[in-house]
């Protein structure tokens, strides 16, 4: 079984749940399901200052697998900053 993004944007939290902003950089932390009921702790930078755009990257990766996900961030890391 691939693993899956765990905690999902919930609006309820606001819309910058699991983002923040660091320094002017915006990073997420979210959680990876696991084999027997574990979870692992991710916490990544979303290559972005601009808050909807972390926003939007966000929902990206929550919607992804793991293997599209580090497709993402990869793609992300090597995009000039918006």
């Amino acid at each position: 079984m691939k693993n899956k993004i765990v905690e999902l944007s919930d609006r309820r939290y606001g819309p910058d749940h699991h983002i923040w902003d660091n320094n002017g950089t915006w990073w997420c932390h979210l959680s990876l399901a696991r084999t027997r009921g574990r979870a692992k702790r991710i916490r990544f930078s979303l290559h972005t200052n601009n808050r909807r755009e972390a926003q939007r990257r966000r929902d990206q990766i929550m919607s992804a697998t793991e293997a599209k996900a580090k497709a993402l961030l990869k793609t992300w890391r090597s995009a000039p900053s918006h």
